[in-house]
């Protein structure tokens, strides 16, 4: 697994972890707001500078190589921000090393979606195989991100995906559509580590928004954001809005373990 560290001499580190078609560059936009942190930011497999190998698991062995590299860096514990698809991967790793984990931050959480949702996610999900990727991949966006104030966002997942093995895009969106039965599973866990957790979403994140509702009702005490005239993709989008809360999120997490 590809990465990269942004040292900043603390003693605290966040862990950045990005969405379908997105990349460590994804988080240009967060990396300076940040500077009061180490940071270490992965590419997912089949993403940017990581390899894809076709093999079961794949959200388990993404955590896992997370913990491995945590562990080559002596990295102890790490505050975890994740977008779109990473929340998938955030919620993995926090479930199977909640000891690595300080707080977590969910953006664009694309869990607990209702029955409407999963069916046409599970059309999606068989049309992958149908629609050549040059076509899916805008159908696709723009299913997620329909505004005329989503572009830029949209822009830049047909862009990155399209250099995406096909393969890969397949089966990432096979586990978002595998995972939305394990949400049970990772809220308990969360609960009983007493793991502070902040949702942040874009008012105009459709296909989620509902879903991001139901499930802060499930964590009394997670913290529940979102921002007015944004899509699904948020720290492009809104990216200096979601950089202060997000900053004030990890500054109330510190105070609190003080």
């Amino acid at each position: 697994m590809n990465y990269k560290i942004y040292n900043n001499n603390s003693e605290e580190w966040v862990l950045l972890i990005h969405g379908l078609g997105g990349s460590i560059n994804t988080w240009k936009y967060q990396i300076q707001d940040l500077s009061e942190y180490n940071v270490i930011a992965v590419d997912l497999d089949g993403h940017g500078g990581s390899e894809f190998e076709k093999r079961r698991r794949l959200l388990t062995r993404c955590a896992s190589d997370i913990n491995s590299i945590l562990e080559k860096e002596g990295i102890d514990k790490v505050h975890v921000i994740a977008l779109s698809l990473g929340t998938l991967v955030a919620m993995e790793f926090a479930y199977l090393y909640e000891e690595r984990v300080k707080s977590i931050v969910l953006a664009g959480f694309v869990l607990n979606m209702n029955l409407g949702f999963k069916s046409l996610l599970a059309f999606v999900e068989g049309m992958k195989f149908i629609v050549p990727k040059r076509f899916f991949y805008p159908l696709f966006a723009n299913l997620m991100m329909p505004r005329r104030n989503h572009k830029k966002s949209r822009d830049i997942f047909v862009r990155e995906s399209i250099k995406m093995k096909s393969v890969a895009f397949r089966m990432w969106l096979s586990e978002l559509f595998r995972t939305q039965f394990r949400l049970k599973e990772y809220l308990i866990s969360i609960k009983e580590n007493h793991l502070p957790v902040m949702f942040i979403s874009g008012k105009e994140d459709y296909f989620f928004v509902n879903s991001v509702k139901r499930t802060q009702k499930k964590i009394s005490d997670a913290s529940l954001y979102f921002i007015e005239k944004c899509g699904h993709v948020c720290s492009i989008e809104k990216y200096n809005e979601f950089n202060i809360i997000v900053v004030n999120f990890l500054h109330g997490v510190r105070a609190s373990c003080a």
